[in-house]
């Protein structure tokens, strides 16, 4: 009988042993499945949360399309407060931006490293220095002694724009000047256009071993003109034989290498009676693009100091309009804080617009990828 009990008790102890292990074991499991819902929810959150972070907005998708100057040497917190806002996809400069080439290079460091910040890309950094034409540091000067290219120097200048941190060059000029009376003749220091060709295509090539990339100016070739686009508009027919010889100028420039063609504010009356080529489909698609085949970056001359006194159209159109001509980059190159309503006043358009919309959609992903596929830090 005890020996009964015994055994009836050690069954009942072995029974609630296991029992109290099931019991822990469903706990523990129950624990773990919670454990594992809370970690699988904050995962997914926190992948949420980074792929808000790496959304980009139609804001920023505008930037990329706009290039902008900024007003001094030095970077103020306003300066730098508008930069971060527009986030543009690059910064022109000018004399007022240059007082050493040290103080330039630490500037364009100050400013990679902001866009490095908006975007983990760079900016397009311009400068306008032509050989023996216009110029902001002073480079690129008497470089045609005897009226022959002194390439010796033309490259040492070159290195010193590449080490300064200049990754876009407003140059070659492509404006032959076929009216001797043409404004552009002083900022072309050739004297056919075979020599103008020749001289473009060695110049685009010393560009590319130092990294810049080079800017074709101004499409479709303002050489027939007598009166400078800074003070008016200027209005004539082109000749066929003419403005074939000018796109033989272009065409030889993109396929040597030109990433970026910039168009001018200039109307030819017989291609397009009713625009300057800055708004104008039919020379920047029809001619740039499908006649010619250029794949590159179309950007405009500056908006904001050109004479567009068109009736009607303010800065903020103009931008639009360039855009729906074809241009990827509208540039604004002066009076930072007047492009700052500028680019909102091009944003507002865009939430009705969806031709405008697309067009913004476009030229963010082309700019990026050349970006991308060009320079890197």
């Amino acid at each position: 009988m005890i020996i009964r009990l015994k055994k009836t008790l050690t069954l009942l102890i072995i029974s609630g042993v296991f029992f109290l292990g099931s019991l822990f074991i469903i706990e523990l499991k129950l624990l773990n499945r919670d454990k594992f819902a809370h970690n699988y929810s904050s995962f997914i959150q926190n992948k949420t949360i980074l792929q808000e972070k790496k959304k980009i907005t139609l804001r920023e998708k505008l930037g990329q399309n706009l290039v902008v100057g900024i007003p001094g040497p030095t970077l103020d917190e306003r300066t730098k407060e508008i930069l971060h806002y527009i986030k543009p996809a690059g910064i022109v400069l000018y004399r007022r931006n240059y007082k050493s080439y040290s103080q330039l290079k630490d500037l364009i460091s100050q400013l990679q490293k902001i866009s490095n910040e908006d975007t983990g890309l760079f900016y397009f950094i311009m400068l306008d220095e032509e050989p023996d034409g216009a110029m902001r540091l002073g480079l690129l000067k008497n470089v045609f002694p005897l009226e022959i290219p002194d390439w010796k120097t033309i490259e040492n200048d070159i290195r010193i724009l590449a080490d300064i941190g200049i990754n876009v060059e407003l140059a070659p000029i492509a404006d032959f000047p076929f009216n001797n009376d043409a404004f552009v003749k002083r900022r072309v220091p050739v004297k056919s256009v075979e020599d103008l060709i020749a001289f473009n295509r060695t110049f685009i090539s010393l560009l590319k071993e130092y990294r810049i990339s080079a800017t074709l100016k101004h499409f479709p070739g303002m050489g027939i003109f007598i009166e400078d686009p800074h003070e008016k508009i200027p209005h004539s027919n082109i000749q066929q034989e003419v403005l074939n010889k000018s796109l033989k100028i272009f065409k030889d420039g993109i396929e040597n290498g030109a990433d970026f063609v910039m168009t001018g504010h200039a109307v030819y009356e017989n291609i397009d009676p009713n625009n300057p080529a800055t708004f104008s489909s039919k020379i920047v698609r029809d001619l740039l693009i499908h006649q010619l085949g250029f794949q590159g970056i179309i950007i405009t001359d500056d908006l904001s100091d050109m004479p567009l006194a068109i009736k009607g159209i303010n800065l903020a159109e103009a931008g639009i309009r360039a855009l729906k001509a074809g241009h990827h980059l509208i540039m604004y190159s002066h009076k930072l804080e007047k492009t700052k309503d500028i680019f909102d006043k091009i944003y507002r358009r865009i939430e009705n617009d969806f031709e405008l919309q697309s067009i913004i959609e476009s030229n963010y992903q082309k700019i990026i990828e050349f970006k991308k596929s060009i320079f890197s830090y």
